[in-house]
């Protein structure tokens, strides 16, 4: 098995340990599996091809091309190693629907749908404008033209030939995310389900279900009591210890519905007017960029869902603008 660094494009490495991508190798007989494969760029497309000669790996050799999630990062090379290789793209149906949805629209990264959404949750429309300007660039780091071969569907599925691999949906970060797990070895590849040192994003839109942060956790439990010696995520660095870490991130959204409970305690508001009042690890919100402010607000209305999923909270809808507040107990 190896591991693989596919560099994150110019101008989308926000930190030094979230500029690449982690790919992984995997020997499945007469063939390789490849795990995840970066930005759909000619410069990333170029530095996988350099260390696969480096390890004496044609991509004629790679026989599956399995993708842990949707997201450009993950998802954006598999076109062009399928069409280099004849490999088989695999991805869970759940995620394929969005994805399908992201490369066949007629607007760039979606914004006809995207803007709407967004403005409906208070974000105000010179931040809009802010962040179209990146959504602009982010439809084309996705695999124009794909076309999957293999959609996996339910809890579990065997991979590939031999089935060494089972892949478990792990939904939360995308609704079709999935954790491929050699139980043989004890290896979890984690995708960005579970990464070391980061919480992952669980970003609700205009494309995903309802309540994904609850899936989310419930997606952290199916997974925490593995027999898993070694952790490969796809981004950061592996780790072991996948209980320990699961605790932890449980805590931390613990503390974060927390901190939105306080922030409505006071009456109804919006998503942009709650995130305001939520400490972020990226910065102070005034510092943040358009995209993480709306990255932030997306989090934010992952938490409420949850919350009013349990009957913490209640949703009120006035003026085209989704408005929150504690539920009357």
């Amino acid at each position: 098995m190896y591991m693989l660094e596919v560099a994150f494009i110019v101008g989308l490495a926000a930190k030094q340990q979230e500029s690449v991508t982690l790919c992984y190798l995997v020997d499945d007989g007469d063939g390789w599996l490849l795990i995840d494969c970066g930005y759909n760029d000619a410069g990333s497309f170029d530095i996988l091809r350099s260390q696969l000669d480096s390890i004496g790996v044609r991509l004629t050799d790679i026989k599956y091309v399995l993708l842990t999630h949707y997201h450009p990062d993950h998802s954006g090379l598999a076109n062009r190693i399928k069409a280099a290789s004849g490999a088989k793209v695999v991805i869970h149906e759940d995620d394929w629907r969005i994805l399908q949805s992201v490369v066949a629209s007629t607007e760039l990264w979606n914004i006809h749908g995207m803007i709407p959404w967004a403005r409906s949750l208070g974000v105000p429309q010179e931040e809009l404008d802010g962040f179209q300007k990146t959504a602009n660039l982010g439809r084309s780091l996705f695999p124009s033209g794909l076309e999957a071969d293999i959609l996996l569907s339910g809890e579990e599925n065997a991979v590939a030939d031999t089935g060494r691999l089972t892949g478990i949906l792990t939904p939360g970060h995308s609704p079709g995310h999935v954790c491929f797990y050699d139980k043989r070895e004890r290896i979890l590849f984690s995708g960005d389900h579970i990464l070391a040192g980061i919480t992952p994003h669980i970003s609700p839109s205009h494309l995903t279900s309802y309540n994904q942060l609850g899936q989310y956790l419930d997606a952290l439990r199916k997974v925490q009591h593995l027999e898993a010696d070694v952790i490969l995520p796809a981004h950061e660095a592996p780790f072991d210890q996948l209980s320990k870490r699961v605790d932890e991130l449980l805590e931390h959204h613990r503390i974060r519905l927390e901190e939105v409970v306080v922030a409505i305690s006071h009456g109804f508001l919006s998503p942009w007017e709650i995130a305001q009042e939520v400490e972020w690890s990226v910065g102070k919100w005034q510092e943040m960029d358009a995209t993480n402010r709306l990255l932030a607000v997306r989090e934010t209305v992952a938490h409420l869902q949850f919350l009013e999923s349990k009957g913490t909270v209640l949703r009120m809808d006035q003026s085209g603008k989704a408005l929150y507040a504690l539920a009357v107990v």
